[in-house]
């Protein structure tokens, strides 16, 4: 049965794929960004930055909690908006799941008022980066974790970000360039939005008032800074059990690739100064004995995941996928993660057969490892069933996954998506709703709801559940507009009215208090 159709009726969005790709020093942290603009989208870019209002006040020495976490959302609300923004569930729980574990050290370590939140994200970019924002986001780049030789590795750069926020470095730098009529919102997200000149210092060529390397200075971590994150990153991962000596295996790593002459680590150099005395320390601090070969399987299957996510385009992933057939293995994790890093490249360009060939090989290297551990590979034999339209099939191996890992939101929304590819379309709405409200913050299980309304029917539901994944991704007034428009949409039974009632009362006093925070920075 065809569904019915709702003119006002809007479509997920979907990140644009990258035309270019440039390299950025970021304004905010130093650290570099790949994030290109269109050419003809720089003017709208410009005027619309230009009405963003001025940021922070000094007088204390740092930013308020609640202006920095202000300040965190509304940057995040145009970060979300870039095409190399990656929306990957699978590898964001594989990272995400380490900030979790590094979290309660980080928590007995920070300031008072410092965000005891952190929401990772990531960037499809080859650069070796992770940078925090205000309010304790933190970007992670693709090269990050393809460079990484361990998992300790990632939870050593983790730790280190974790500590510049829980130790409020951000939101005093940000507050001193504040004080100094250095920075504004619009000059911020200006500077990250500069890689379209594909310049890897275009941040200083940026005609912002002729205050572009003012800032640029302003906003490096300082040698003591870098010093302090070390220090209490150190003490984090001991205390969430990852080898301590990771830091100190870390900073190595990056002085052999900038040796090397790698401009993939330029950006984070530039603002995480690297000295002897640093790779001192932290060997005194976390011991000097070689940080033990990771072998496990998670960890090598989301390094191929990462490689294969840097790139969009086929002949880039066909050449991913001759190189993984050549790569040498030197134990069984990396050989299934190398065929799995082919499945993935193949099937991205539609070598269905020989794709499904490289997933076997995957299994087969992985034969000696736990079901939850092999669940990636697993994931991705749900994908492939879903592209060949078998959802009944992808479907039954999402249930059971979840049994498997019962906190996977990968197998989650393989089961949403599959149950949204099947003829009954009450089973999907009946689904999508329970989970909205088990995982409220879910973004995407929000859209998946907006589109399982459309079909069948329930305009004013529909627009709802839009406007939600617009208030959790920032656009406030597009959440608003979307309720109004739910509440003029007939059809809506009383409950389903009363739930549009109060949620667009709750979002408009939400934006109010937006609002308010805006006017505490200075104009």
């Amino acid at each position: 049965m065809t569904a019915p159709q709702h003119p006002s009726a809007r479509a997920p969005h979907r990140p644009a794929d990258p035309g270019r790709r440039g390299l950025l020093r970021c304004g905010l942290c130093g650290f570099s960004l790949l994030l290109g603009i269109p050419g003809s989208a720089r003017a709208t870019e410009d005027e619309s930055i230009a009405r963003l209002p001025a940021l922070g006040d000094a007088a204390q020495g740092e930013l308020s909690p609640a202006v920095e976490m202000r300040l965190g959302q509304r940057i995040m609300a145009d970060m979300r908006k870039q095409p190399q923004y990656l929306h990957d569930v699978v590898l964001h729980d594989y990272l995400q799941g380490i900030i979790q574990r590094l979290t309660p050290a980080a928590d007995a370590a920070a300031e008072p008022d410092a965000p005891h939140r952190f929401e990772l994200f990531l960037l499809r970019d080859a650069t070796f980066n992770a940078f925090a924002l205000p309010g304790g986001f933190m970007g992670v780049h693709t090269g990050l974790v393809e460079d990484a030789r361990a998992e300790a590795q990632l939870a050593a750069v983790f730790a280190h970000e974790l500590s510049h926020i829980t130790q409020r470095h951000i939101a005093q730098r940000l507050a001193r360039a504040g004080g100094d009529n250095l920075l504004s919102i619009g000059s911020l997200v200006l500077a990250i939005l500069a890689g379209a000149s594909g310049n890897g210092q275009a941040a200083e060529g940026l005609a912002l008032g002729g205050q572009a390397a003012a800032m640029d200075r302003a906003l490096r971590f300082s040698r003591n800074n870098e010093r302090d994150a070390d220090r209490v990153g150190t003490g984090i991962l001991r205390a969430a059990g990852y080898p301590p000596q990771a830091m100190a295996s870390m900073l190595e790593r990056l002085q052999n690739m900038s040796r090397l002459d790698n401009a993939d680590v330029y950006a984070f150099l530039q603002d995480h100064p690297l000295t002897s005395e640093r790779i001192a320390d932290a060997e005194a601090r976390g011991g000097n004995q070689p940080l033990p070969p990771d072998h496990s399987l998670r960890f090598w299957l989301m390094n191929a995941r990462a490689r294969m996510l840097t790139f969009t385009h086929a002949d880039d992933l066909r050449r991913l996928a001759a190189e993984l057939a050549d790569k040498p293995a030197e134990f069984p994790a990396q050989q299934a993660a190398w065929a799995y890093g082919q499945a993935l490249a193949l099937q991205a360009v539609g070598q269905k057969d020989a794709a499904t060939l490289a997933l076997q090989r995957a299994d087969a290297a992985a034969a000696g490892f736990t079901p939850k551990d092999r669940l990636p590979l697993d994931i991705e034999r749900g994908e492939m069933l879903l592209a060949g339209q078998q959802a009944a099939q992808a479907l039954a191996l999402a249930r059971q996954l979840r049994r498997t890992d019962p906190g996977s939101r990968a197998a989650l929304h393989l089961q949403a998506r599959a149950l949204l590819a099947m003829p009954d379309k009450q089973a999907a709405r009946d689904f999508l709703r329970e989970q909205t409200v088990l995982h409220p913050h879910d973004i995407q299980m929000w859209k998946w709801l907006a589109q399982a309304y459309s079909e069948t029917g329930e305009f004013a539901a529909q627009h709802r559940a839009t406007g939600e994944a617009y208030a959790l991704e920032g656009n406030m007034e597009g959440a608003i507009l979307q309720l109004k428009i739910a509440q003029r949409t007939p059809g809506a039974n009383y409950f389903e009215a009363s739930i549009i009632d109060a949620r667009l009362l709750a979002l408009q006093q939400q934006w109010k208090l937006d609002k308010r925070l805006d006017k505490l920075l200075p104009q």
